[in-house]
């Protein structure tokens, strides 16, 4: 893969605005992406395309446009422009669980308007089963020796490209470009967050009462650690060509059914995913620094999350220029993560469902949204 000189540099990172309609359209998302690969100068030589959005649980909420996933607008952007510049959608595959269940059985991709791309583009959608992983050794594992991924994103001669949507979530506070790897993870092994809360004091573990009355600061850092550890390991197995997140719309709350829409025009984009993480939590108003899953990350290595050590790069008249204040770019007023701890401040949204069941109020982690 080809890409702008500037943005080789794993510590190089993009941010393009493209500044929506109201309301938000398939056609924004699209131009929103087209352009930031036409900005980002992308260009394949023969390679197969694995790209990968965040379309978890998509088949459930069965809408394109709630906000929770990577917006099918988006991906139609890209194929459009890889397929002028080097990558025709008989090469591209879409790799991704839409239904996240335990299961080998097809998934039909309904009302998540990936049916619909494939049918306006060609694209292949494909879902990672028992039969279709390969087990990669980890290099430096925390947790797993080798994690059981989707054979076809890693296979050589293909290009990853690793499509988040820029939003915060329950557990992780921002879930973004390695948390959106997760997907790529065999059907039956990706419960991170789950197995991260096993790792927990069965004392903890074993409570009843509901979590906002007794779960503290201190042991939510600590489900962070083994959600983090898990992360690590897979980012080492799978490091992406080309990190994008959409932020066309971006989301706040839990990362499910509680939270709202932020209208952004955003797309923040880079070859070193920790580094991508790190300015898009930056600009949603987080400090990667206190990020855990970002802290351990840099400290193995992967990559950097001190934004002033990054290299930040915007459009200005079609060209990339260096950005002189990356904070006059952070959203006001800065997103708000539900994460149901001990003392946290009741948030409540105007878009969210009080009668829908929220994942990350009932369960822990099956999810990787």
């Amino acid at each position: 893969m080809k890409i702008h000189p500037l943005l080789r540099d794993p510590n190089a990172v993009l941010v393009f605005r493209l500044p929506p309609g109201r309301p938000v359209r398939w056609d924004d998302y699209r131009r929103a992406a087209y352009q930031a690969m036409q900005a980002m100068q992308v260009e394949l030589e023969g390679e197969k395309a694995a790209v990968k959005p965040n379309v978890t649980s998509g088949e459930r909420f069965a809408d394109p446009d709630t906000g929770i996933t990577t917006h099918p607008g988006f991906i139609h952007g890209m194929v459009e422009y890889l397929a002028a510049h080097g990558a025709p959608p008989r090469r591209v595959t879409v790799i991704e669980d839409p239904r996240d269940s335990d299961d080998n059985a097809p998934r039909h991709w309904t009302g998540t308007g990936y049916d619909r791309l494939a049918e306006l583009t060609g694209v292949r959608l494909h879902c990672p089963t028992t039969y279709t992983c390969v087990k990669k050794p980890v290099a430096n594992p925390q947790v797993r020796a080798r994690v059981n991924v989707s054979r076809l994103a890693a296979a050589p001669g293909t290009v990853l490209f690793n499509v988040p949507k820029l939003k915060t979530h329950n557990l992780a506070v921002t879930t973004l470009g390695m948390k959106n790897l997760m997907g790529l993870v065999n059907v039956f092994e990706r419960h991170y967050c789950l197995e991260a809360w096993e790792d927990l004091p069965p004392e903890i573990r074993g409570n009843p009462n509901p979590r906002r009355e007794w779960f503290e600061e201190w042991m939510h850092e600590a489900w962070q650690l083994g959600l983090a550890r898990r992360l690590v390991d897979t980012a080492q197995v799978l490091p992406p060509a080309l990190t994008v997140v959409e932020g066309v719309v971006g989301r706040e709350g839990t990362g499910f059914q509680r939270g709202q829409n932020r209208p952004l025009g955003l797309v923040v984009a880079g070859v070193n995913v920790v580094a991508v993480d790190s300015l898009a939590s930056y600009l949603m108003g987080f400090d990667p620094r206190e990020l855990v899953y970002l802290k351990l990350a840099a400290a193995c290595g992967l990559g950097e999350n001190a934004v002033e050590k990054l290299r930040v790069y915007t459009v200005e008249s079609g060209a990339l220029a260096a950005c002189p204040d990356p904070a006059a770019l952070r959203a006001d007023p800065p997103f708000r993560a539900i994460r149901n701890v001990k003392g946290e401040p009741t948030i409540t949204f105007a878009e969210q469902d009080p009668a829908a069941v929220d994942p990350s109020d009932t369960f822990f982690g099956r999810s990787h949204a």
